[in-house]
């Protein structure tokens, strides 16, 4: 038998017939694999939950047998695969039910299905073998560099040094795997303005062990939060844009959404991030060429889902509470009329976003279920600028800070501010993005540079982009600032929602590198890499689209 043992995890009320059934099958022919149940494993006078604790933490690998009680939020599989991701376990989903729901925290796995026993018997002995081999090692390495940085950004302060530790060490992990499978250093060096090397980790999620006459057969006419595992590579769903999902994996982007493109009425998905729409191909308009038209309060709009606003009801008011804006709706540009992009913003507050947060998880399975049209569905609206200095063709990264609210010590390409209603109200009585944008360049607590400077930057929009994780729609807008350096913004920066400041070379080889890589370690390359957000990495590709032909981005990637 193999050295290390298989937890199986499941539902006594609903499960227990089968997870015999597959214990005896993989105990009975060769690869024999030891299997740890509950129902015949634990022994008696000994103290149960710590026999359970115990066999997780001695285990190889927890396979989760979904049954409609065993993904109950309050079963106790759910402290078993959870308390597996604590120590680090692999965790292979093993659909029994087609009516069970992946966990949201399970999302990012692929599952094997056991519609046909004899079949999804014989795939998971194929992956486990697999995992053990060094594509598989490197896909482990990487889903457990994705559950610490995920954790990363949502535990208290006293862990986060052990977990940026945990972060770094698994970066370096993830180099070394990939260099034994192809020869040679994964990582190419981003060179700062002060000529330091900056480290760069790879995200490139596999596709797991490969058999040619493998299809992807989905289990049911519905999409679920994780994806069934095949051994067939992956093809590229249809997709109205021009950047194929194969690219996408080589910057470490594949879809972590769980819906196609097409399926969400999008152009792309690319990692956690829906890009909308291209603007005239990545060409782009000028933020002077987006008309704004108010549609009155969000609450008062139909398309807002009313659990949300049910949610702000039984809350109180954050303070402060500034009031924001919500796209409605957006109208994409029209040779015939001029090119000209259309905003319908409905006004809302930061009261609104809180509830939004807090209703994630009911909006994500609203819309996988097919109950909600994300795109129809009013998202707060964020400008989110990638700054170029051309007076040194220098591409400006910020390191937000540990207490910002939205995705805390991450790295940034380059800042973003939400539009708010006041503060950004042009003549007309409604925001415009043009002066979110001046307002994210002088802002004191973000780039604080003069007004002049501001004064004389271009801002041009590139894309429409939505964040899955936190429903956030993003106009992603390319700020070019003529004749200034980044030594010239470097002494305007003050500490206030950014912590730091970096740059590197504006082209497809620097950036083809960062957009591969997980996480940045600032300006030495020796600190500890703090991570790249999705919507950043995003944004760059963007620019990058909007300003190089795409082969020319792939070569040099």
């Amino acid at each position: 038998m193999t050295g290390e043992r298989l937890f199986l995890s499941y539902s006594g009320v609903d499960g227990a017939e089968f997870s015999l059934q597959l214990a005896d099958a993989l105990e009975a022919a060769p690869p024999y694999y030891r299997v740890w149940m509950y129902k015949r494993d634990l022994r008696p006078g000994r103290d149960w939950d710590e026999q359970v604790e115990e066999a997780i933490r001695s285990c190889g690998w927890l396979l989760f047998v979904m049954t409609k009680d065993s993904v109950r939020a309050d079963s106790v599989c759910k402290q078993e695969w959870t308390r597996a991701l604590k120590y680090r376990k692999p965790v292979i989903p093993l659909l029994v039910d087609t009516e069970a729901e992946m966990p949201f925290r399970l999302g990012s796995r692929q599952y094997i299905s056991f519609g046909d026993t004899t079949s999804g018997t014989a795939q998971l002995r194929q992956h486990l073998a697999w995992t053990t081999s060094p594509e598989g090692i490197l896909a482990e390495l990487k889903i457990r560099m994705a559950e610490a940085s995920w954790e990363l950004l949502r535990t208290a302060e006293r862990r986060r040094s052990a977990l940026e530790a945990e972060i770094l060490e698994l970066g370096q992990q993830i180099d070394e795997q990939q260099r034994r499978l192809i020869g040679n250093s994964i990582a190419e060096p981003v060179i700062n303005q002060d000529g330091g090397l900056a480290s760069v980790m790879l995200d490139r999620r596999p596709v797991g062990p490969r058999k040619a006459d493998d299809d992807v057969k989905p289990v049911s006419s519905g999409f679920d939060r994780g994806q069934q595992m095949s051994s067939s590579a992956y093809e590229p769903t249809i997709s109205a844009s021009d950047i194929s999902e194969r690219q996408l994996e080589v910057f470490g982007l594949p879809n972590k959404v769980g819906l196609d493109a097409y399926r969400l009425g999008a152009e792309l998905v690319a990692g956690s991030i829906v890009v909308d729409s291209a603007i005239c191909g990545y060409e782009g308009v000028d933020l002077s060429s987006v008309v704004v038209t108010g549609v009155g309060r969000l609450e008062d709009l139909d398309s807002h889902p009313a659990f949300i606003l049910a949610d702000k009801r039984s809350s109180s008011a954050p303070v402060p509470n500034r009031p924001k804006a919500h796209l409605a709706e957006w109208h994409a540009p029209v040779i015939d009329q001029g090119d000209i992009v259309t905003l319908d913003l409905a006004r809302s507050d930061y009261w609104t976003s809180e509830a939004t947060r807090r209703s994630i998880p009911r909006i994500q399975r609203e819309v996988i279920d097919g109950h909600l049209d994300l795109m129809r569905m009013p998202r707060r609206l964020d400008v989110h600028l990638v700054v170029i200095c051309e007076g040194d063709g220098m591409l400006l990264l910020a390191r937000r800070g540990s207490h910002v609210a939205t995705e805390p010590s991450t790295w940034m390409v380059s800042v973003g501010e939400s539009m708010d209603w006041e503060q950004d109200k042009s003549h007309t009585g409604v925001p415009h993005p043009a002066l979110t944008a001046t307002r994210c360049l002088t802002e004191r607590d973000e780039l604080n540079l003069p007004r002049e400077i501001a004064d004389s930057a271009s801002f041009r929009l590139v894309a429409m982009a939505t964040e899955w994780a936190e429903m956030l729609a993003n106009l992603i807008v390319v700020t070019r600032i003529p004749e200034v350096t980044f030594d010239d913004i470097w002494r305007y920066f003050r500490k206030g929602e950014n912590s730091q400041l970096d740059a590197i070379s504006f082209n497809p080889r620097s950036c083809g590198t960062l957009l591969k890589s997980y996480s940045y370690a600032g300006p030495s390359g020796r600190g500890v890499g703090q991570p790249i957000s999705d919507i950043s990495r995003v944004a760059l590709l963007a620019a990058l689209r909007a300003t190089y032909p795409l082969d020319e981005i792939m070569r040099d990637a």
